[in-house]
C-alpha cells in the first residue's frame, strides 16, 4: 500500500471518521456562513471629507483584521466610516470582516462590487476568489478570480495561497507547489502558508517535505492549532506514533489518539492502531464513536484475512 493512495482514502473518509487533517486559507475564521454576519456600515455625513484620523482608523481596523480581532476591526471600521464616508477601501475591509466571519457568499458579492473600483481592484478580486474557494472548493469562478488578482498585482501572497490550495483539490500537485512557492517568495515567514504547503505535501505522500513545511509553520507561529494537528498526522505517517501524541493536552488526548490510531491503520500497522484507538476510548469515553468505528473498522479488517481497505 502505498503512502499516496493510503492518503486519498483517508481524504475520502475523513467527516466519517472524525481525522483533523484541518488547513487554513486566507482569512477564513469560523465556520458560520450566516448573512447576518454582514458588516453594517453606518451613514456617512456627507459634509465630513476624507481626514487623516479616518485613514488611521482604517489602518487600525485592518490591522485588527490581520490579528484576527474580528470584533475590534468591525468598530474600528464604524468609526473610520462615519469620519471618512463610505470609501471603497472601507468597503473592502468590511468584505474582509465578512470573509473572516465565515460568510463566504456575502463576502464574494462585496468584493465582486468592488472590482469596478481600480484603487481596491486587485484585492477585491483576491477576496472574491477566496471567498468563493472557501464556498465553492476546486470552483472554477474563485480560480479566474485569483488569476485575475496575481495578473493585476503579483505581490499577493493570499491570492496564491489560494491557487495552491485550488490547484490541491484537483490533485494538481506541481501547480500547487508553484502557487505556494511563490506565497513564500513575497511572505516567507507566513505560517499559513507553510502549513498549506505541509499539508499538500502530507496528501502526496511526501513525508519528509511536509515535516519539514510543518515544522516550520509552528516555529513561525506555536500557537497555529491546523499546523500542529497536521505535524501529528505527519509523524503518524512517519511511523513516529509517540512523538505524534506529543505534547497533546488531556482535553484533546482522546482526538490526538483517535487520529493517530486511524494513519497507523491506514499504514497497515494493525496492532499499534489497535492499541492507540483502545486508549483513546479509554481515556474519554465521550469520543468513542469515532474511535469506535475505526476500531470496528480494524478488526472487520482482520476478520476479512487481509481486505484492502476500500476505494
Amino acid at each position: 500500500m502505498n503512502h499516496l493512495d493510503s492518503l486519498e482514502r483517508h481524504r475520502r473518509v475523513a467527516r466519517m471518521v472524525g481525522i483533523a487533517a484541518l488547513m487554513l486559507l486566507g482569512m477564513a475564521g469560523c465556520a458560520s456562513t450566516a448573512d447576518d454576519l454582514a458588516v453594517a456600515l453606518p451613514e456617512p455625513t456627507a459634509a465630513l471629507p476624507a481626514t487623516p484620523a479616518g485613514a488611521a482608523t482604517l489602518d487600525l481596523a485592518e490591522q485588527a483584521l490581520n490579528e484576527g480581532r474580528i470584533d475590534d476591526a468591525r468598530a474600528l471600521l464604524g468609526r473610520a466610516v462615519l469620519s471618512m464616508g463610505d470609501k471603497p477601501r472601507a468597503r473592502l475591509i468590511a468584505a474582509e470582516v465578512q470573509l473572516a466571519s465565515g460568510a463566504y457568499r456575502p463576502a464574494a458579492t462585496a468584493f465582486h462590487e468592488l472590482v469596478a473600483s481600480e484603487d481596491v481592484k486587485a484585492r477585491a478580486l483576491q477576496g472574491e476568489g477566496i471567498a468563493l474557494s472557501l464556498a465553492d472548493g476546486a470552483s472554477e469562478s474563485g480560480h479566474a478570480s485569483l488569476h485575475a488578482a496575481v495578473a493585476q498585482d503579483p505581490s499577493l501572497a493570499r491570492a496564491w495561497n489560494a491557487l495552491g490550495y485550488y490547484h490541491d483539490l484537483r490533485r494538481e500537485w506541481h501547480q500547487a507547489a508553484k502557487s505556494y512557492t511563490q506565497a513564500l517568495v513575497i511572505d516567507p515567514n507566513s505560517a499559513m502558508i507553510l502549513n498549506n504547503r505541509g499539508f499538500s505535501m502530507l496528501m502526496q505522500g511526501r513525508i519528509s517535505e511536509a515535516l519539514a513545511d510543518l515544522g516550520e509553520a509552528l516555529r513561525q507561529d506555536p500557537t497555529l492549532r491546523p499546523a500542529r494537528e497536521n505535524l501529528r498526522l505527519a509523524l503518524a505517517w512517519d511511523g513516529k506514533y509517540a512523538l505524534a501524541l506529543a505534547g497533546a493536552e488531556d482535553g484533546g488526548l482522546a482526538r490526538a489518539l483517535n487520529n493517530v490510531g486511524y494513519v497507523a491503520l491506514l499504514r497497515g500497522d494493525q496492532d499499534n492502531a489497535e492499541s492507540l484507538l483502545l486508549r483513546a476510548i479509554e481515556v474519554d469515553p465521550a469520543y468513542n464513536a469515532a474511535a469506535a468505528r475505526n476500531l470496528a473498522y480494524l478488526r472487520s479488517l482482520r476478520e476479512s484475512k487481509g481486505m484492502l481497505l476500500p476505494r
